[in-house]
């Protein structure tokens, strides 16, 4: 990772310094975190530390353009191994070796090339052809990156080149992606879902394990997992495109993607059973799943409320999953199949006269619900209100699923100190349904503070 970024760093500033770089602006941000676990044995002794650094250096090439260098430094640790793998290290290199270096954005813009109404944006970059909030179902560009639960919608940005074109009344957007960005999300979030697919492995024993004396429900299933790289021979890099035009008060655009979902999902598996253990080892095959998204957006205002929606035509790569992935021995949401779907949201805010803002969605097929069979409907809601001159503000969202009957209630509270710094207190509660996905995600309950200082 380190190789890749400071060749990524080096490339920008040369490139940057060919184009003749005008004195450069450095911001960012420091935030401190520390996030209590309330479900483990020891709360405030697992509790997690946080210290993050985030650094912007922007800087102009003349008047055709400008660059962008984005650097995160972020170290996470629980309060009880602080000491231990930090302060008393053996040395230097073993204490850096705990803190995450991560290049967030680093792009080249050239504006207007050729005299044309062309602009190029080359590099790492964020990119969302969605209008949702916070949320798209065009979502092959925006790979999720989430090491605790109340960051499950940070996304990373990915690396390729992107071009707008602005004609008379009609703008164009196309992203060309060479290579996959992947999922990045924590420990504690692979654990919850492995203890899900563990479940669900459990429904692949044979028969015949009941006939020599052994309990399915206590036996161990030891994955072996084999990852495939995404299949760019075969499928070619990504493609994002849209053109959109203003029609009455709305904006709509027509969108098409052709890339790979960034998680990697269970495609195949071989089962093997050890009976003198009462053990089995289960080869799993995982992939990236080639997808093409065909659809519509649009956003605009009815009266004083805005509105936004969108809906996508998803298209699978046919042959991708084994037959054996659509078992009816495995619980409905894992019956991976290449079948085409549908996705989409349409959303709605509010400013009331007395200061409170209200936020809806409804959702159908999250972003890391890629195939049919995973596909649930959701409402998101989100609501604040100012106080004191709007220095404090107190929030709540809510996510809840109509077909598990899980849900998730995340209140905040921000004050801001002064100019330059706030501080930040919020609780992520998750629960629901015996069997729904939130309620598996009941361990990661959390209550987080925080400070802020910007420069």
């Amino acid at each position: 990772m380190r190789k890749h970024l400071t060749i990524a760093v080096v490339l920008t500033l040369v490139l940057a310094s060919v184009g003749g770089v005008q004195a450069a602006d450095v911001g960012g941000e420091l935030i401190g975190e520390l996030r209590v676990l309330t479900k483990e044995d020891k709360p405030l002794e697992d509790a997690v530390a946080s210290l993050a650094v985030k650094t912007d250096i922007e800087g102009e090439l003349g008047e055709g353009g400008e660059w962008k260098l984005g650097l995160d430094i972020r170290l996470d640790k629980a309060l009880s191994l602080f000491r231990d793998e930090i302060w008393d290290a053996d040395h230097t290199d073993d204490a850096e070796d705990h803190i995450a270096l991560e290049l967030d954005e680093a792009y080249l813009n050239l504006y207007s090339i050729s005299g044309e109404p062309l602009d190029l944006r080359l590099g790492k970059q964020y990119v969302d052809v969605g209008v949702g909030d916070g949320i798209t179902v065009f979502s092959l560009t925006r790979p999720v990156a989430a090491n605790f639960i109340d960051q499950l919608q940070n996304t990373r940005a990915v690396t390729g080149v992107r071009a707008d074109y602005y004609a008379d009344d009609v703008s164009i957007t196309a992203f060309l992606q060479p290579r996959l960005t992947p999922t990045q999300t924590g420990r504690r979030i692979e654990a919850v879902y492995g203890q899900v697919e563990q479940a669900a492995l459990l429904s692949l024993v044979p028969p015949e394990v009941a006939q020599m004396g052994i309990n399915p429900a206590e036996m161990t299933i030891i994955p072996d997992i084999h990852k495939e790289v995404p299949t760019y021979d075969d499928d070619g890099m990504g493609i994002t495109l849209k053109a959109s035009r203003l029609l009455g008060t709305f904006d709509v655009g027509v969108v098409y993607q052709k890339g790979y979902a960034s998680t990697p999902i269970i495609r195949d598996f071989d089962f093997l059973l050890d009976p003198s253990t009462q053990s089995a080892r289960i080869e799993l095959t995982q992939g990236y799943l080639p997808l093409q998204k065909v659809g519509l957006t649009a956003e605009g205002a009815w009266q004083d409320a805005g509105i936004w929606g969108e809906v996508a035509y998803n298209i699978p790569k046919e042959g991708f999953f084994s037959s054996k992935m659509d078992t009816e021995a495995l619980p409905e949401e894992y019956r991976f199949n290449s079948d085409k779907h549908v996705t989409g949201l349409v959303g709605m805010d509010y400013f009331w006269e007395n200061g409170v803002y209200i936020n809806g969605q409804i959702i159908h097929g999250f972003p890391q619900e890629i195939t049919k069979s995973m596909v649930n409907t959701y409402l998101t809601g989100d609501i604040y209100q100012d106080f004191l001159n709007n220095r404090l503000r107190l929030e709540g969202r809510l996510v809840y699923c109509f077909d598990d009957q899980g849900w998730m209630i995340m209140p905040e509270a921000v004050y801001q100190l002064d100019a330059n710094k706030k501080c930040f207190g919020k609780l992520a509660f998750p629960g629901g349904d015996e069997q729904s996905l939130f309620r598996q995600m009941e361990d990661l309950t959390q209550v987080l503070v925080g400070i802020s200082i910007s420069f």
